[in-house]
C-alpha cells in the first residue's frame, strides 16, 4: 500500500526553522533552532537523550546546541547549502512523528525570490533552493523524512494573510508587512485583502545576526564562548537574570554584555524603522512578523506613531509565516491551532 505523502510548510530560516502540518485537524508548529558543526557527537550519557548525527556526501555534521564551533548559518548563502538540508531535516524530526514522505513548501527572502531588476521571480535561484533539498542525506542510527516534492515561495507577505481577511481592508487600504529575521530584512505593501502587492523590499544586510554578533563578541570577551544558538537565547531571556548567570563566567561583565545587547536592539529597530519609512511613508496599517518583531516592535510604533493600534505584532511572529503558509496550502481544513512547541537550549530531542 502506498504511503500518504504529507505535507510540511517551512519557513527555514537562519536562526530558526519553523515547521507546521496540520495532524488530526489541528495545526502544529515547532520551531527547531540552527546549531550544527562538523564532526559527530559521542553518544549521550544520559538514558532517552538523542543524538543527532548526519552525513551529507563525505561530510560529517552533528547538532549540537552549545559548541563555539557551531557553523555560521546568518549569510544568504545558507539557503542553498548543506546547513540548510541539515535543518530542515532536523526540524522535520522534532514533529514527534514518524518519518515518512513529505512534500514541502519552502520559503525564499524576497531578494532571493525575485530579480531586483524586474521583480519577476528569480527561477535559477528558486530552482537551487529546490534542488539543494533533494539532495540525500542520512542519519546515522536512524531514519529520516523522505522529501519527495518541494515548492518554494517568497517570504514576509503571506504571514499576514489571516489578519488582512479578518480587518475589514477596504480595496484601498494599504498594509505595510515588515519581516526581520536572522539575517535578513523583508517587506512589501499589500492592498486590499491581499488584492494586489504593489511594492517590495528586501535588504540581506540587516537582521537580528547584528544582535547576536554583538553578543557573542561580549560573551567572548567574559571567557564564555558560545554558540550563536546561545546568544540567541541570550538575547531572548535577557532580563532572566538566572539564565544569564548560567551561561556567563565572568560575572562582573553581566552588566557590560546586557548593555551591549540593549544598544545592538535599538540600532537594529532604527535601522529597520529608517528603511521602513523611506520604503513605505504612510501605510494604512503595519504588520510586524519575523524572529526579531519583538526587538523592533517599539521603534516602528514610534516611527508610525499617528497609526496607534494599526501598527500590529501578529501572535507567535517568529512562526506566523509557516502557519499561514500551511493553512494556505492545507490538504484539510484545521479545526484548531496549538501553540508553536519552541526547542530551547538544551532540548537536543
Amino acid at each position: 500500500m502506498t504511503q500518504e505523502i504529507m505535507k510540511f510548510a517551512i519557513d527555514d530560516g537562519s536562526t530558526n526553522v519553523k515547521a507546521s502540518w496540520i495532524e488530526n485537524g489541528i495545526l502544529k508548529t515547532v520551531v527547531s533552532p540552527n546549531s550544527f558543526r562538523k564532526d559527530w557527537k559521542s553518544a549521550a550519557l544520559l538514558r532517552g537523550q538523542k543524538v543527532f548525527n548526519y552525513t551529507i556526501g563525505t561530510t560529517k555534521y552533528t547538532y549540537d546546541a552549545t559548541s563555539d564551533k557551531a557553523l555560521s548559518t546568518t549569510h544568504i548563502e545558507y539557503q542553498y547549502d548543506d546547513l540548510n538540508l541539515l535543518a530542515v531535516h532536523h526540524a522535520l524530526l522534532q514533529s514527534g512523528l514518524e518519518p515518512r514522505p513529505v512534500s514541502l513548501v519552502v520559503t525564499l527572502p524576497i531578494t532571493e525570490f525575485y530579480n531586483p531588476d524586474d521583480c519577476q521571480r528569480n527561477e535559477a535561484k528558486i530552482e537551487a533552493k529546490r534542488r539543494n533539498l533533494m539532495r540525500d542525506i542520512e542519519l546515522n542510527k536512524g531514519e529520516l523524512f523522505q522529501i519527495v516534492e518541494v515548492e518554494v515561495m517568497p517570504e514576509s507577505l503571506p504571514a499576514a494573510l489571516s489578519h488582512l481577511l479578518s480587518a475589514n481592508c477596504s480595496e484601498f487600504t494599504k498594509s505595510l508587512v515588515i519581516d526581520c529575521g536572522g539575517t535578513t530584512l523583508d517587506m512589501g505593501v499589500i492592498v486590499g485583502e491581499f488584492d494586489d502587492v504593489s511594492a517590495i523590499y528586501g535588504n540581506n544586510e540587516i537582521g537580528v545576526a547584528m544582535v547576536t554578533d554583538a553578543a557573542r563578541k561580549a560573551l567572548a570577551a567574559a571567557d564564555s564562548d558560545s554558540s550563536y544558538l546561545v546568544a540567541n537565547e541570550l538575547i531572548k531571556r535577557r532580563h532572566d537574570m538566572s539564565f544569564v548567570q548560567s551561561v556567563v563566567n565572568d560575572e562582573s561583565r553581566i552588566p557590560e554584555i546586557l548593555q551591549r545587547i540593549e544598544t545592538k536592539i535599538r540600532e537594529l529597530g532604527d535601522q529597520v524603522a529608517y528603511e521602513a519609512k523611506k520604503f513605505a511613508k504612510h501605510p494604512n496599517r503595519v504588520y510586524l512578523v519575523g524572529g526579531g518583531a519583538p526587538l523592533i516592535e517599539g521603534a516602528i510604533r514610534e516611527a508610525y506613531a499617528t497609526l496607534g493600534d494599526r501598527v500590529v505584532m501578529v501572535e507567535n511572529p517568529q512562526s506566523a509565516l509557516s502557519r499561514e503558509i500551511c493553512l494556505y496550502h492545507a490538504q484539510q481544513p484545521a479545526s484548531a491551532i496549538a501553540e508553536p512547541v519552541l526547542l530551547e537550549v538544551g532540548e537536543d530531542a
